[in-house]
């Protein structure tokens, strides 16, 4: 009778650990997947440094009704432009690397290349600067001083773009 009970306590084990593991990972899978959201999927910030999980910034604002419907508008079409000016940089390295694989590389052709880059990344960073302050403008001064307390934090967890 002994033997019995062992593998009875064995089995009643071996399925315990299994449906903590299928918890584990399904517990991960929700928390990884991309839910959608009333600004769209680009406007998930990155997770904080160490973290599992992403947040969505916007959501400490305390937004009305009526801000949230103009500033998803506005986010759509930000994401859109930005969108096409990431493909546009994407292209251009490509260009540049087929530049580079040359036998005999033209120098002046590659830094005319890394030119239209940084031209083209300056122009990003202007297209955020603006979206920012257009974002800001339909904010009451309370949620302004939390945007920007959002954007501050957001920028401190990074140093040369990456997670410290």
């Amino acid at each position: 009778m002994r033997p019995n009970l062992l593998k009875y306590f064995l089995l009643l084990s071996l399925l315990l650990n299994v449906s903590l593991l299928g918890a584990a990972g399904y517990t991960h899978y929700r928390q990884t997947r991309h839910d959608p959201h009333p600004f769209g999927e680009g406007v998930r910030s990155p997770a904080p440094c160490g973290s599992t999980t992403q947040a969505y910034p916007f959501e400490k604002l305390s937004l009305k009704p009526e801000q949230l419907s103009q500033l998803r508008e506005e986010a759509e079409r930000f994401h859109e432009s930005l969108e096409e000016k990431r493909g546009e940089i994407g292209r251009l390295r490509g260009s540049l690397l087929d530049l580079m694989r040359s036998d005999s590389p033209d120098k002046k052709a590659i830094e005319a290349a890394v030119t239209q880059i940084s031209n083209a990344q300056e122009d990003i960073q202007k297209l955020v600067v603006a979206h920012m302050l257009e974002f800001k403008a339909r904010l009451d001064k309370d949620q302004q001083e939390k945007f920007l307390d959002l954007i501050a934090g957001a920028m401190s967890h990074l140093k040369d773009g990456v997670c410290r």
